[in-house]
This record gives C-alpha cells, structure tokens and sequence, in this order.
C-alpha cells in the first residue's frame, strides 16, 4: 500500500468517528439538522452536512443548504467594518455619533459620548433590543459589558452613511464576493428556496421560518457552513485587514470583560475573547430561538469551527462536539449556561413534552416524591418547561409544575413569575393575583407584580389621565388575554383582561397623547380588530388617540 495512503486512512477513520458522534448527539438532543466546517494549519480540514432540512419533507442537509446565521452575523459585518478603519474613513476612539444622526438615542445626551469601539465591544451601554420603540440606555457607555444588538444596528447606520450604499450592497463587494461566500446575503434571496434548513422547536416540531427583507447585521445573515468557513479561514489567515487591526480584534477591549471570569472572558471588536490551555481564542454563540450555532477559532494555532443547525436544541451539544476537536475549557459555554443534552433539566423537558407532567417529573423528585429535587433542575430552566406546556395548551399541568418549582425555589421571584403566568393561562386570576403579590414581596424593586396584582383584584387605578376602556370582542375560549403597549412600555404582564359581556375587557388611565397598542391571546399577539387606526410601518400596532 502507498505511504500517503497510509497517512490518509487514521484521517479518514477520524473524520468517519466524528461524524458518528456528532450524528449520535444530534439524535440524543432531537437536532434535526447541522452543517459544520472544522479549519486546521489555516486550511478546512473537514466538513459535515448531516440531518434533514425538515423533519417534515425529510429533505436532507448538503453542503449547499441555507441556514439563519443569528447573531453570527455580527462577526462578518465587524469584519467589513475594520475595512472602513484601515481606509481611515472611520476612527475606532470617535463618536458614533460623528458618523450618522440616529434619532433614536438623541433623546439622551450620553448619545453622544458612545464610541465606535464601545459599540463593537459590547460596551455601550445599550439593551441587547429595545422594548417597544424607544431605545433606552441602561448603563453609561464605557463602563461595563452589556451585549447589545442594538449597537450594532447603530454601526450599521454609519456604515450606510459613510459609504453612500446599504450596508447590505456594501457587504456583498467587499465581504461577500472577496472571501467567495456566493451563498451569503443580510437579505433573503429567492435562490434560496431550493435548499434552505427550516426551523425546528425544542421537541423537534418545525416553525415557521423568517425571511429578512431589511437587513440586520445583528442577526438576519443568511447563509451555508461553507460559506463561513471562509470567513473563518479569513480570519485565522489574517486576510483582509491590516496586522494591528487583527491584533486589536483578538484582544480584550476596555471595561468588556466578563464578571467571575478573571479575565478569561471579554469581548474583542466584534468577536468574543477567551483565553484557554488550547491558546486564545475568539468566539460568537448564534441564537435566533430555532436556529442556533457556534463559532470558535484559535488564531495562535490557525484552528477553528463553525456549525449552525436548525433547531432549539442546537447549543445543548456545543460543549461535546467542540470536544471531539479541541481540549479547552469550555468558560465560554459555562457563561452562555444553555441546557446541555446530557443534565437532568434537558432530559426533563423532553420528557415533560411527550408525557404528563406529573409522570414525566418523577425522576426529579426528592426521595420521598412530595418535592423537586433543587440540585437536579435549576430554577432557571423550568420556565422554558412550563412556557411548552403552555404552548401545547397544557395549562393545568404548567400550573401544577409552576407550583412545583415555587414549592422547590420558595424565594425565586422568577418561581412564582411562571406561577402567575401559568395560572392566568389556567383561569385562575386569584392564584395569579397572589403569585404577583409574592413575586413583589420577594423582590419589591420590581413594580410590574404589584400592578399586575392590583389589576386581577379589581383594585381602582388612581393614577392621573383620562379612563379610557379597551375591549377585544370573541375570543371567549382564550384562557389569558393582555393588553401592551407604549403605556406600559410593551410589558406583557401588567395589564391582564377580564372577560366581561362577550369581551375581553380592560380600563386604565392614559394621559393626552397618541399610543400604540396590540392584545396577547395566549401568547399571540393581534391588533385591535375594531380599531380603525393602524400604523402599518410598525408592526401593525393600533393607535388610540386621548385628549
């Protein structure tokens, strides 16, 4: 037999062993697709595409297939920004602000002090989103790590400005057709349609898919693990960008590391920073709900992975596959604290899917029965469990598994959160009621339980403004109906409904001006179908007008 055949064959059989494994995870974790580029010496070294697109047409994954790349997508747009640095059109340490005019921070003079770096890294002081339409700085920028999608929409914008084109345009010259990543688009493209991964919940259910007709650089980047692949390669290879702005990408950024970490963990511009015995490294998680991935590379060692699936589940894997090719210590994953396929909390919902909960609990149990085990199911992780049996219409048992948890976690304030949720989907308004009164006594901080209390007790609003009455007719089988919007800054728990006269109704005081508006019918949000006024750029919020 030829010598280089017999340096080939361990590789082959290496390759044929991961390939089993990771096929084997994905059957344990309910994953019903994953493709997946491993870079090694600075050049890919293997590639999977395995699984089904659908666990409904059973169409398979191939090298082609498409899929939603979440927050991935802010690497490459990062990527494509340092271009516009190393050209001198924009400068890391200036204002944002300097760039472009957003009007949705100018509203708050500390606008004007958020940076360029400070956005790549995570640092200005932003939310991850908004909640409802005005954009709120929760910290003061430069001073501490907060992940924020919204700092990257921000650069977006000055992308835009400063280049004259869509961000999108922009990216598909100088990213896209450079690095030959043909199948990559902040936009869905009809090209698409043949060979895409469609969207699977966390029992394996297939959702339905977004297709982006704005482009957000945060998250609606659509494309293959081959594709990415060669970013990755462009980044270990440091192509594209000068040597001190791809040092300065693979380095801990001012006030970006990560609290009880030492250090270990941080953000870069626009990638995440660890360090680990395998060497540094940079790193991204990618969570759109039902489609999940991962990124890794090792600069130090011209190492690296990609993969991205098309399921809930994805993450609960990471940890294992990244094993099967790389010894690290997985402090990034730790942070990220997804429900790994093998813990008792992820085996505990596919059981609780499937069977009924007061069965599907029992290994759970204290060794008596009558409690939750508190060390095998961590408060944090039943709220995923009682919102799918919400989702499944199971509403008496979320109720009685909601009650379990507060019974386990007696002063979790999250407990009796999913207790009063679970209870209003119940139609038991005084169980919830009193849910919301030991939420607040636990944590009265939060005022949103007290009001949502005072609401289900019939208790008068005396606050100052106009009584203005909304009503959603029909819908009398619903179990919870609530009211958001800009009034109570989109939160989704302090005005529940009453069923009242063949509608679901509610008064609050509003003061003058116009408002936008929606219903939730058990968890589906809806406008007011009486309601003439619609802002149709928006969501399609009702308006209401008070005088």
């Amino acid at each position: 037999m030829k010598k280089w055949l017999l340096l080939f064959l361990p590789l082959a059989s290496l390759a044929q062993d991961r390939k089993t494994e990771i096929e084997s995870m994905m059957a344990k974790a309910a994953i019903p697709g994953l493709s997946l580029v491993y870079v090694k010496d600075g050049k890919i070294a293997e590639s999977y595409a395995l699984g089904l697109r659908s666990n409904d047409t059973r169409l398979p994954v191939d090298s082609n297939t498409v899929f939603a790349a979440a927050s991935l997508s802010k690497c490459v747009f990062a990527y494509g920004l340092l271009q516009l640095v190393d050209q001198g059109r924009i400068n890391l340490d200036s204002p944002l602000a300097r760039y472009v005019d957003y009007k949705d921070v100018k509203h708050d003079p500390r606008y004007k002090l958020v940076t360029v770096r400070e956005a790549l890294s995570h640092t200005a002081g932003l939310p991850n989103w908004r909640n409802g339409s005005e954009l709120n700085f929760q910290y003061d920028p430069g001073k501490q790590f907060r992940y924020s999608g919204e700092g990257f929409v921000w650069l977006s914008k000055a992308m835009d400005t400063l280049t004259g084109e869509s961000t999108e345009q922009w990216m598909q010259k100088n990213v896209f057709a450079k690095l030959a990543m043909n199948n990559s688009s902040y936009l869905w493209q009809e090209r698409y349609a043949g060979d895409y991964a469609q969207p699977h919940s966390e029992i394996g259910k297939t959702r339905s898919k977004y297709y982006p007709k704005e482009s957000n650089v945060a998250h609606s980047l659509q494309t293959t693990a081959n594709d990415y692949g060669r970013f990755l390669l462009a980044l270990l290879n440091k192509k594209g960008l000068k040597p001190a702005t791809v040092a300065a990408l693979n380095q801990a950024q001012p006030h970006s590391a990560f609290a009880d970490y030492g250090g270990k963990l941080a953000w870069g511009l626009g990638l995440g920073y660890g360090q680990s015995d395998h060497g540094d490294y940079f790193w991204q998680w990618g969570d759109n709900g039902t489609y999940k991935a991962f990124l890794i590379g090792f600069p130090g060692k011209k190492e690296g992975l990609v993969y991205f699936t098309n399921s809930s589940n994805g993450l609960a894997i990471a940890n294992q596959l990244l094993q099967l090719f790389f010894t690290w210590d997985g402090q990034a994953l730790k942070w990220l604290d997804y429900a790994n396929y093998q813990s008792s909390s992820f085996q505990m919902y596919q059981r609780m899917a499937v069977m009924p909960a007061k069965e599907a609990i029992k290994p759970y149990l204290v060794a008596d029965g009558s409690i939750a085990d508190s060390t095998m199911i961590k408060d944090d992780y039943y709220g995923d469990i009682i919102y799918m049996l919400i989702d499944q219409k199971r509403w008496d048992e979320a109720k009685w598994l909601a009650q379990m948890n507060a019974k386990a976690f007696p002063n979790s304030s999250n407990a009796y959160a999913n207790l009063a949720l679970a209870s209003l989907r119940s139609g038991d308004r005084a169980g919830a009621a009193d849910a919301c009164l030991k939420m607040y006594a636990i944590d009265s901080s939060r005022k949103s339980p007290k009001l949502a209390a005072d609401r289900l007790l019939e208790k008068p609003d005396t606050s100052a403004g106009v009584l203005h009455e909304f009503r959603l007719p029909n819908f009398g089988d619903a179990r919870n109906v609530q009211l958001v919007g800009q009034f109570n800054d989109w939160n989704d728990f302090t005005l529940p409904m009453k069923w009242q006269d063949g509608a679901w109704t509610i008064k609050i005081h509003l003061k003058a001006g116009k408002y936008m508006y929606k219903f939730i019918v058990d968890g589906i949000w809806i406008p007011d179908m009486d309601n003439k006024q619609v802002n149709v750029d928006d969501n399609f919020n009702s308006i209401v007008e008070i005088k």
